[in-house]
C-alpha cells in the first residue's frame, strides 16, 4: 500500500496482518510476498518492458515508439539559472512522464505473470 489520503498509518500493516492471518487459516497452499519498490520509475529495466510488451502483443511500431520515447530524453542541470549540461537518462521511467505509471502498471504485470509461473 502507498499513502492514500484518509487512510490511517497503521492501515497496511493491520492489512499486511489480516492477509497472513487468513492465509495460514486456510487450506490452500499458497505463497505471499511483499514487496518494497521504492523509486520504482528508476528500476524499471527497459529491455524486461520491451519485451513484456511484446508478449502482451503490442506490434513492433509500439515498441519502437516506446523505446524512443524513453532513450532519447535529456536532462539538464541549471547553474544561475542557465541549462550547463545535457544529459542523457541511464536506466528507468522518468517521474513526471504521463507516459510513465502506464509503463510501469504493465511492468509490474509482466512481473505479476513470471511470479504466477515460478
Amino acid at each position: 500500500m502507498t499513502f492514500i489520503k484518509g487512510r490511517q498509518i497503521m492501515d497496511a500493516a493491520l492489512m499486511a496482518s489480516e492477509c497472513v492471518d487468513s492465509r495460514l487459516k486456510g487450506a490452500e497452499a499458497g505463497v505471499m510476498c511483499k514487496l518494497d519498490i521504492e523509486k520504482a520509475y528508476d528500476h524499471v529495466n527497459l529491455r524486461f518492458l520491451l519485451n513484456t510488451l511484446s508478449q502482451m502483443g503490442f506490434g513492433e511500431k509500439w515498441l519502437k515508439w516506446i523505446d524512443f520515447c524513453i532513450k532519447t530524453v535529456k536532462f539538464s542541470v541549471l547553474v544561475n539559472g542557465e541549462p550547463v549540461v545535457f544529459f542523457g537518462s541511464e536506466r528507468g521511467l522518468r517521474q513526471g512522464d504521463p507516459l510513465s505509471p502506464f509503463l510501469f502498471i504493465l511492468a509490474m504485470e509482466g512481473f505479476d505473470s513470471m511470479m504466477r509461473i515460478a
